[in-house]
């Protein structure tokens, strides 16, 4: 195993395990954001109150930990904004679309990752690269173009998937280039601006693309224990878990790890939600998590090489 370590001896099983508890958790968050709009909550409000609920507890840190965050200014709002960003597009696309492909849509990531490395930290496009981005946007052209449809997302739901794969592209990015700021404050900034972000997407697509309106008091109580059941069961385990799997793995590993989200997901939707499961899902899927994996490589073969001093 990498770094001499054996999943018999405990080194990185535990961490593993981690990893693909948290890809569960991240995987089945669709069905509970669904269970927050049946209850009366339009989506975008719905992906608001269930990734800012998890502010609650953290809200003692605003005041502890408030020379950090100040230090950190702008860095550490970019960093939780993107997130946050991440987080609400995801949250609004499986509610309003189909999970499998939203999911799918957001794993095209690995090309937003290689067009930002590239351009603010001049990492060279290797061949492997190249071939990943390839591999995606095939995924991408068999995922959508079927039956007619043209090879790009086809719904503002879908462009909203895509876009929330951007956003966590932007959210790598800035962990790489400012590895300082701590986690804490990361997620201080992520849950505090997921809902003003979660309003704003609100606000500009309404209840289901039509005009915006406010549940009542009532509506809003009768869903307090989805929301909560989201923010406690759901996303605070799900960060929590990768969050310290993350830290004990290499990046390639945990990126692999990651990837059974996927296979959550995808069947998941096709088992509760009763999405069709054909073959141009399948065969896109393969291809667009085979990207991740040749992505998740490369970063590994770089990181070797940086310790050892040798060109990846």
């Amino acid at each position: 195993m990498h770094g001499g370590q054996s999943i018999g001896t405990g080194g990185t099983l535990w961490p593993s395990l981690a990893m693909i508890g948290s890809s569960i958790f991240w995987g089945s968050m669709w069905y509970a954001l669904r269970e927050v709009e049946a209850a009366g909550i339009p989506a975008a409000l719905a992906g608001a109150l269930c990734y800012g609920v998890p502010l609650i507890p953290l809200l003692p840190f605003l005041y502890t930990r408030r020379r950090e965050l100040a230090a950190g200014n702008w860095r550490v709002l970019l960093c939780g904004g993107s997130l946050a960003c991440c987080n609400i597009l995801f949250a609004v696309a499986v509610v309003l679309g189909e999970v499998g492909i939203i999911i799918l849509l957001f794993y095209l990531s690995p090309i937003w990752s290689t067009i930002l490395e590239r351009i603010f930290m001049k990492t060279p496009l290797t061949p492997i690269r190249w071939i990943g981005i390839g591999l995606a946007l095939l995924g991408l052209a068999i995922l959508q173009g079927v039956g007619g449809r043209a090879p790009w997302p086809s719904s503002l739901a879908e462009w909203m998937g895509l876009a929330a794969g951007m956003c966590w592209a932007v959210a790598l990015l800035t962990a790489r280039m400012w590895s300082h700021i701590a986690v804490l404050e990361k997620s201080i900034a992520q849950f505090g601006c997921a809902l003003p972000i979660g309003l704003l997407v609100y606000l500009l697509i309404g209840d289901h693309y039509g005009a915006a309106g406010w549940p009542d008091g009532a509506t809003l109580l009768g869903a307090v224990p989805w929301i909560v059941a989201a923010g406690f069961i759901w996303v605070v385990p799900a960060m929590v878990l990768s969050l310290w799997g993350a830290a004990r793995l290499s990046p390639g590993r945990a990126s692999i790890l990651m990837t059974s989200e996927v296979v959550v997901g995808v069947g998941s939707a096709a088992w509760l939600a009763g999405e069709e499961l054909g073959w141009h899902k399948v065969l896109g899927g393969i291809l667009i998590v085979s990207a991740s994996l040749l992505e998740s490589w490369q970063a590994r073969r770089e990181t070797q090489a940086a310790r050892e001093g040798a060109p990846a």
